[in-house]
C-alpha cells in the first residue's frame, strides 16, 4: 500500500498469502494491509474477511487504532449493511459504526 495503488499492492501480495508466514505478527501485517488495499478498491466483503483472517493471526494487532479505524470507516461505508458481520465485527472493537 506503500505505492498508493491498491491493484499493485494486492497483486504483490498474493504470493504471499499462500506461504507460510512464521512470525504471527508479520502475518497479520500482511492481512491488515491487504483490507486497506480491499477497502481502498471498495471491496468491503473481501476486506472484513482479511481483517478476520489478521484478527486470527494476531488478535492484538487488530485492535490497534490504526486498525480500529479501518473498520470504523469500512463499517460506515457500508451505509445499506450488507456486511452485518462487519458491523457486528465493528462493535466487538467497540468501534462506532
Amino acid at each position: 500500500m506503500a505505492s498508493g495503488d491498491a491493484g499493485l499492492a494486492l497483486q504483490a501480495a498474493r504470493p504471499l498469502m499462500r506461504r507460510h508466514i512464521p512470525v504471527p505478527e508479520r502475518r497479520a501485517a500482511l492481512w491488515v494491509e491487504a483490507a486497506r488495499a480491499y477497502s481502498q478498491q471498495g471491496r468491503l466483503a473481501d476486506g472484513y474477511q482479511a481483517l478476520r483472517i489478521a484478527e486470527t493471526c494476531a488478535a492484538q494487532d487488530v485492535r490497534r487504532p490504526d486498525i480500529r479505524n479501518l473498520v470504523a470507516d469500512m463499517a460506515a461505508r457500508d451505509r445499506r449493511r450488507t456486511l452485518p458481520e462487519l458491523h457486528h465485527f465493528s462493535r466487538r472493537l467497540g468501534v462506532p459504526a
